[in-house]
């Protein structure tokens, strides 16, 4: 059976590699316990339950963080499976990060990261997308790709204390989540589709001001800021190829001008899509 992850780095202190895994997979729902303390980037929307937590959408706007043995369960958003990248160091390496930015961290190796997942603004993907890509060009050296590696994973486990505060707490917590995870599906699902709120609210089942409301509440961003965020996650991806036409890519992912790709790509990137592209792929 083919392997799910292609390694791209391996070295006795960190790994780095791509995982892909398609829905029809025998392995989609349980590919088995993790093998390293790692980060994940998500490349399009799954739902993980990870043992002992609850089910989160996993999409572009986040990066899911696993314990050396952490088991876990996915469920299908998207017809491509799950697709994400992922970097993984030693229990030592793990438990000193942990340490340094986590003053509740677990002295224990085995579960020292306590948060399975934080989210990705628009320049931490870049900064990991574009590392991935120097090293798949195997334009790095041992030091310097370990360093990188290292930096990104520390820059991950800080995001990840810091903003650890559950904006949907109380009495109806939990279906004001499942609201917010049902809206973040759908979006994953209808990336470059033309919508409006009150169609999507029609899908999940509620009042458009309530959907409105409740997804803000639980995410920070309106409906139409967490689409475009998504959308220009995923021209990074088609920016990485060189050969790319920024045209064709802002008119496929729902953009309505080139212009219009231009503005809301450097919004959030702080470069233009050319200027990405670059940095991509030299």
């Amino acid at each position: 059976m083919q392997p799910l992850d292609r390694v791209l780095l391996d070295t006795p202190h960190v790994k780095v590699g791509a995982f892909r895994v398609a829905v029809g997979d025998p392995r989609f729902r349980d590919s088995g316990p993790i093998q390293n303390h790692l980060i994940a980037f998500p490349r399009n929307g799954v739902f993980i339950r990870q043992a002992g937590s609850r089910r989160i959408v996993a999409d572009s706007r986040v990066v899911t963080i696993y314990n050396q043995g952490q088991e876990y369960e996915r469920y299908p958003i998207c017809p491509d499976g799950d697709r994400s990248d992922w970097f993984a160091v030693t229990p030592e390496l793990a438990l000193a990060i942990a340490s340094e930015h986590d003053p509740k961290a677990s002295s224990s190796s085995n579960r020292c990261f306590r948060f399975g997942a934080t989210a990705s603004d628009a320049t931490l993907y870049l900064r990991q997308r574009r590392l991935f890509l120097r090293l798949e060009r195997g334009e790095m050296d041992r030091l310097e790709a370990e360093e990188e590696v290292l930096t990104l994973f520390g820059a991950v486990i800080a995001r990840a204390v810091s903003a650890r505060t559950d904006a949907l707490e109380g009495t109806k917590a939990s279906a004001r989540r499942a609201l917010v995870e049902g809206a973040q599906a759908e979006l994953a699902q209808t990336l470059s589709n033309p919508t409006d709120v009150t169609e999507l609210a029609r899908r999940l089942d509620t009042s458009p001001y309530h959907l409105c409301r409740v997804f803000r509440q639980g995410t920070g961003l309106t409906l139409h800021a967490y689409r475009l965020d998504l959308r220009v996650r995923n021209a990074m991806e088609c920016l990485s190829d060189a050969r790319t036409d920024i045209s064709r890519v802002a008119l496929e992912l729902g953009f309505s001008s080139h212009s219009h790709f231009t503005s809301v790509f450097r919004a959030r990137v702080g470069m233009t899509p050319a200027s990405c592209r670059q940095t991509l792929t030299h």
